[in-house]
């Protein structure tokens, strides 16, 4: 199998050799040169993506508004929170 380099760096891996390695589309390759024109591609680990959390807002008569995720939030998270900002 044979690649071509293009204009301003660019090559197309084959089709058969992405299938072999079994890379696709969006995944991140580290590129190692190897000494005599050879270079390496590694496949790193994706990371897992994390479904976002849904929050609301929760009025109450009479009372300030609240948010809610449906789930416990801990004195110990508020603060990391916080100190993010």
């Amino acid at each position: 199998m044979n690649a071509t380099l293009y204009g301003r760096g660019q090559m197309v891996i084959p089709a058969k050799a992405r299938k072999e390695a079994g890379i696709s589309q969006g995944d991140v390759l580290e590129v190692i040169p190897d000494g005599d024109g050879r270079l390496l591609l590694v496949r790193l680990q994706k990371p897992e993506l994390q479904k976002p959390i849904k929050a609301r807002i929760i009025r109450r008569k009479g009372k300030h508004a609240v948010g809610s995720t449906g789930r416990p939030i801990t004195s110990a998270e508020v603060h990391q929170l916080l100190n993010e900002l």
